[in-house]
């Protein structure tokens, strides 16, 4: 495991070697029954099924598991109580997938919640390209 910081709240970074390395939550209890709510600012975006580790590998590799302690207890705390913000998918200029904003939630939703499948937010024009690159239902 990797780790890159400064001294500020949520500046400290840990690079997972893979999500069975991720402990488990001690804290909190999760339900799988998860209440998705649209991020503010993506209310012109679709909603869309990814399967979650199709839409990990839509991010490098050394960034896929680059995870910041801050970030990752507050999304556990949303998902204890039974809900998290859509992750944001894009395209990148060479016109793949993107995961642009969510890989807290998303790491977390495979780990902690055994998840295959969740709700992301993709701009209504990239629909048709996001579910040609990735696994969608």
């Amino acid at each position: 495991m990797a780790f890159a910081g400064n001294k500020g709240h949520h500046d400290e970074w840990y690079l997972f070697p893979s999500i069975s390395s991720l402990p488990p939550c001690m804290v909190y209890d999760f339900r799988s029954d998860i209440k998705f709510e649209l991020p503010p600012g993506c209310g012109d975006f679709e909603v869309v099924e990814i399967e979650l580790s199709n839409a990990l590998s839509a991010l490098p590799v050394d960034d896929q598991l680059y995870l910041n302690p801050g970030r990752w207890s507050d999304v556990k705390k949303d998902l204890s109580e039974g809900w998290c913000y859509t992750p944001e998918m894009t395209l990148c200029e060479d016109g793949k997938p993107k995961l642009m904003n969510g890989r807290h939630r998303t790491v977390a939703m495979i780990r902690l919640l055994g998840l295959d499948y969740a709700q992301f937010a993709v701009p209504k024009e990239m629909v048709g390209a996001v579910r040609a690159h990735l696994k969608t239902r």
